[in-house]
């Protein structure tokens, strides 16, 4: 027979074990990984700091949910394909489209954005009453982004894929693409980053109807639910508090 107290030690390294994994849920939750792009004024990287609108608003729900987390920032393909693959990875300023609404855990609204496509100030004669017109030009569009599965969802059959929104801009103002689809806070910002002036494009289409009209926080779909509440019960909080709008009113004056 076994001696008793080898029964017991053995038990007791069992419930130990039971004891830790019931608790691993939690300890793990407090471990996430957070990934962006650049797209400013939303994300960004400046003097080796990652800023922006929803950079601030990510970073007031880590402080109200007592979590700390390193932002790292991808070209957005990358950063797409690792919040949909690895647990507990939150990524942002994503679009809320039909066609992503099952491949994430979304958390909420952490910032407004309208859509336009641009075209070059050369190129006065590129008119677009709807959406279809702009079928026949040559667009620019980062590869997995919202817009290039928009405009790949509607047919488009003329579309360049880049890895940046910088890529595609210089592209559109070289006359090498004729229309670039961007958010107009962040067209702007990247042409005034090169040292254009935003009068060097001009908007030739508001695009409406295909994302919610916000950016959003989302988690991959592994990740726990209680994570989720957590984070849903954050952003909420800071909404409330009115520290969400603080953080606007100072980006978009």
């Amino acid at each position: 027979g076994v001696p008793m107290e080898r029964i017991l030690a053995l038990f007791g390294l069992l419930t130990f074990g039971v004891a830790l994994v019931a608790y691993q849920p939690f300890a793990l939750a407090d471990y996430i990984q957070i990934v962006t792009e650049e797209y400013p004024p939303y994300n960004y990287q400046e003097d080796q700091e990652i800023k922006g609108v929803s950079t601030e608003v990510v970073k007031a729900v880590l402080r109200e949910v007592g979590i700390q987390a390193e932002i790292k920032l991808y070209p957005w393909a990358r950063a797409y394909h690792t919040a949909q693959h690895e647990k507990n990875t939150l990524i942002y300023s994503i679009s809320r489209t039909p066609n992503r609404e099952a491949l994430f855990k979304w958390v909420g609204v952490i910032a407004p954005i309208e859509f336009y496509i641009f075209a070059s100030k050369e190129r006065p004669d590129i008119k677009i009453q709807a959406l279809e017109d702009a079928k026949q030009y040559q667009i620019a569009v980062v590869r997995e982004d919202a817009l290039d599965q928009f405009f790949t969802q509607q047919g488009f059959p003329n579309l360049y894929r880049l890895n940046h929104n910088e890529a595609a801009m210089k592209m559109v103002l070289t006359q090498r693409a004729e229309l670039w689809p961007i958010s107009e806070y962040a067209g702007y910002y990247f042409l005034q980053k090169q040292h254009h002036s935003i009068s060097d494009v001009r908007k030739v289409f508001r695009i409406e109807g295909f994302a919610s009209g916000d950016q959003y926080m989302a988690f991959s779909p592994s990740t726990p639910d209680e994570l989720i509440d957590k984070f849903r019960t954050g952003l909420q909080s800071i909404k409330d508090q009115g520290i969400y709008q603080q953080i606007l009113d100072d980006y978009f004056k």
